[in-house]
Parts: C-alpha cells; sequence; structure tokens
C-alpha cells in the first residue's frame, strides 16, 4: 500500500509513514532543462525524497508509449538512471500520447487517446518495446482516461490495452478511477473493460477522486475515492493474481483539505479488501473482440486530435469529425489551465502581480494569447521562459511588471543550476517580495538602482 508523491505532499507522508509501504515517484518533476538545453536531476529534492519512508517506484509521466512517436532516448537514460537508484521492481508510463511527430511535430500538453486500432497497436507495441529495453527493470503501462465519445472504428478499450500488453510481454497499471471515469463519461463500463483484459498482467492499481465539470466526470486526483469506486476495488483486487501494489493518488493542491487519519483508514480498508483470501487467479472470460477495417491511420488520428486539442482549427474532415465532439473544449479547457498552472508555480511573483493588476478574466486572456501563440512545453521552466518573452512581446499595461520579472527569471536559473546570478532592478527588491508575497499590490514601492545578488539556499 502506498502513495504517490510529488511536492508538498511532505506532511501527508509523514502522518500517514506507518501505514506507507511505498511511494510512488514521477520522475519527470525531479529533471529540470538548464538553460544550456540539457536535462538533469534535481539533486536535492532527490535527497528530500530519500527521507520518506517505504519502498520506491516510478511512474513516468512525459513519455507516454501509446503514439507513433518513440521515447525521447535522454528522457530514457534519465528514467534508467532513475531506477536504478532508487532501486524500483518496476517502471509504468501511460498508454496515450502526446507529441505529434513530423516536420511540424509539437507537444500537447496532455495526455491524449491513441487510435485504437490494429495498426495503433502497432505503434504502441513499438513505443512500449523501446521504452521497455532502455530499462533495467520490468515495465508496465497504465490505462487512461479518454473523454471521446467512443467509434465504431476503433477497438474496445480493453481490447487495444490487452492487444498491446501482450504482443509487447509488458504488465498493466489498473487505475480503477480512469475505467471508472471513463465508465461516467459514456465509454465502455468497467466490466467490459474489465472482461477484455488479461488480469494476469495486472502488477499495480491506482485509485483517486475526481469531480463533474462540464458534463465529465474528470480524473482530477482531488479527493479520497467515493463510494461507488471503492465497492469496485472491492470486487477487483482480489482477481489480480499479480497485484503487488496499490497506489492512492492525490495532487498537492488537494492535499491541505485531506485528513491523514481519513487516508490511513483508506490504506487499512483498502489492505483488507486485498490480503485476506489472497488472490483469487480467476480472470473474468475474455470478449469476442470486434474487427476493426479502415478510419484513420495513427498519424493522422494524432495530428487531427493533437492539433485540435492545442487550439488550432480543423482543416482536414477528420479534423472537423473530431471537432464535433465536445470533448475537444473540454481537453483545450484543462491544456490551458495546466499550461497556467506552471507558470503560477514558476513566475509566482510574476502572475500574482498580473492577477492583481488584471484580476483573474485578464491574466486567462494573456495566458490564451501565449497559449494561441505557441504549442506546450514539456517541462515548467520552458513555458516560463517563453512566457516571458511573450509578455515582454505584447507589453501588457502592467506597473512593475518588468522588475518583477526579471526577480523570477533569476530565481528559476538559480533553481535550476544552484549557480548563484545577480538581477539589476529599478524597483527595491525587498518590497516587491514582501507585498507580492503577502498577495498585495506594491504601492510606490522605492525606485533606483538595485543590484540584488541571488543564491539557492535549500541545502542551508
Amino acid at each position: 500500500m502506498g502513495l504517490t508523491y510529488v511536492r508538498g505532499l511532505e506532511r501527508l507522508v509523514e502522518e500517514c509513514a506507518e501505514k506507507l509501504d511505498v511511494i510512488e515517484v514521477e520522475p519527470q518533476t525531479f529533471w529540470r532543462k538548464r538553460p544550456d538545453g540539457t536535462v538533469g536531476t534535481d539533486e536535492e529534492a532527490l535527497r528530500r525524497l530519500a527521507g520518506l519512508p517505504g519502498a520506491r517506484l516510478l511512474h513516468s509521466i512525459g513519455d507516454p508509449v501509446g503514439g507513433t512517436v518513440l521515447p525521447e532516448e535522454e528522457h530514457l537514460r534519465l528514467l534508467g538512471e532513475l531506477a536504478d537508484r532508487m532501486a524500483v521492481p518496476w517502471v509504468s508510463e501511460h498508454l496515450a500520447f502526446n507529441r505529434v511527430g513530423g516536420p511540424d511535430g509539437f507537444r500537447t500538453g496532455f495526455m491524449l487517446p491513441p487510435r485504437q486500432s490494429p495498426a495503433g497497436v502497432e505503434r504502441a507495441v513499438r513505443s512500449v518495446r523501446a521504452m521497455a529495453d532502455a530499462l533495467p527493470v520490468p515495465f508496465a503501462v497504465e490505462l487512461g482516461t479518454n473523454y471521446l465519445r467512443p467509434r465504431a472504428d476503433e477497438l474496445g478499450d480493453g481490447a487495444f490495452a490487452a492487444q498491446v500488453a501482450e504482443r509487447a510481454d509488458c504488465g498493466l497499471l489498473l487505475d480503477l478511477h480512469n475505467v471508472l471515469a471513463n465508465e461516467r463519461n459514456g465509454r465502455c463500463t468497467v466490466d467490459e473493460l474489465l472482461a477484455g483484459l488479461p488480469l494476469e498482467r495486472v502488477w499495480e492499481v491506482h485509485l483517486a477522486g475526481g469531480f463533474e465539470y462540464r458534463g465529465y466526470w474528470l480524473d482530477a486526483h482531488s479527493a479520497l475515492p467515493d463510494e461507488e469506486l471503492m465497492r469496485l476495488a472491492e470486487r477487483v483486487l482480489p482477481r489480480l493474481p499479480a497485484l503487488r501494489a496499490v497506489l492512492f493518488e492525490v495532487t498537492a493542491s488537494a492535499a491541505p483539505g485531506l485528513a491523514a487519519g481519513a487516508v490511513r483508514e483508506l490504506t487499512d480498508r483498502l489492505r483488507e479488501m486485498w490480503l485476506p483470501g489472497g488472490p483469487a487467479a480467476v480472470a473474468a472470460p475474455r470478449v469476442v473482440v470486434r474487427q476493426v477495417v479502415g478510419g484513420p491511420s495513427p498519424e493522422e488520428w494524432e495530428a487531427a486530435l493533437g492539433g485540435l486539442a492545442v487550439g488550432r482549427e480543423p482543416r482536414t474532415a477528420l479534423e472537423r469529425e473530431l471537432a464535433a465532439d465536445p470533448a475537444i473544449g473540454l481537453l483545450r479547457e484543462l491544456i490551458l489551465e495546466f499550461r497556467a498552472g506552471a507558470l503560477a508555480g514558476t513566475l509566482t511573483h510574476t502572475v500574482r502581480l498580473l492577477l492583481l493588476t488584471l484580476g483573474e478574466a485578464g491574466v486567462r486572456e494573456l495566458v490564451a494569447g501565449y497559449a494561441r501563440s505557441r504549442t506546450p512545453g514539456l517541462y515548467a521552466t520552458e513555458e516560463a521562459s517563453a512566457f516571458a518573452d511573450h509578455l515582454r512581446r505584447v507589453c501588457p499595461a502592467v506597473p512593475l511588471l518588468p522588475d518583477v520579472l526579471e526577480l523570477d527569471l533569476g530565481l528559476m536559473l538559480v533553481r535550476l543550476d544552484g549557480e548563484p546570478r545577480t538581477v539589476t532592478l529599478g524597483t527595491d527588491p525587498a518590497v516587491l517580495l514582501a507585498e507580492l508575497g503577502a498577495g498585495r499590490l506594491p504601492v510606490a514601492p522605492p525606485q533606483g538602482r538595485y543590484r540584488l545578488r541571488l543564491v539557492d539556499d535549500r541545502k542551508d
């Protein structure tokens, strides 16, 4: 039993320590893209992680293996190194795509459902094998959330995942909240999906909480599992003969609203569901897989869906067909929210100044304009640098913005490589930091020429 971990969950982990056998880490949250374009690991963050209880698992979130674009070699190297250092028994990644290939390729900023066709199985198997071959430990794929309407020209969700897992000879991560969300959003029922899966390949289970938004149930990791999900877990966990880990997923932003006692009760309840009678080792009968002929190629699917998701207007027949699905509007909104969140977490003082000056609607419009001008980056620091360039181009009427932006960028670069930096400002930095840190707009702060030396003091 365990928790997935991101920075900000330390209190919850510490208060539940005696109930946790394992902590699952998202490795990309420990990677940093340096100013020279290389990617490295945040060693100080890893040192803090080493003090947390339990064993470790790695759950990758940046190189999904359901699409046509192979995982990036540099990421595979970093992932393999972390797997070795943490002595994990296996690594997992999502059966989805977040990159569109070709000469004008781009990232989508969100994991999107792959093309569920025989050709899509072929492409996914190739990607799964590429990642599995680069790792020093076994590899599993997670069935993701799919907000799109089902299509007549696609394999069922369970059949697609089953064919990929069996042909690539990998494990499965069964996120029960994902599959319940898919049922609630009009895709196949949970029982239909389970009947199509090789349950003997399920090594790991995830549970989480979500909420309803715009007629969809979102996989938001925002709360404890609801009772319907717990009843599902009670039915499913004993049917998984190879199950070795059950993880509760929650975001750092939701953690303050969670009582540690409730999380401890959750782990106890799940442990009782899973362990008393031992694994049943009896899978449900397999369903008959329908034949799929025709439809778009995986490459056409990814270009169309990816382009629509990042806000491009439909041009082809497939894009117009997909654009009629209400989920496209939802995906665009979710991607914009993720990008805005990355900026708020990186350019903290800048975003606060913008909110205090322009208001929420004005900032939303500003970020939307930025998003239209540039497709998403993988790293929050990439988004921050690009957004800073955008602000310099559009020059919003926000007093003090150049100084606050310079200060935030300096802080970001110091955190990236640990090297001290000096920034020159026209406003007293002590006043800027104090007022914005307290959520107040600086009023007539002292002006002049201020040189501020920034150092990384996290080791102190």
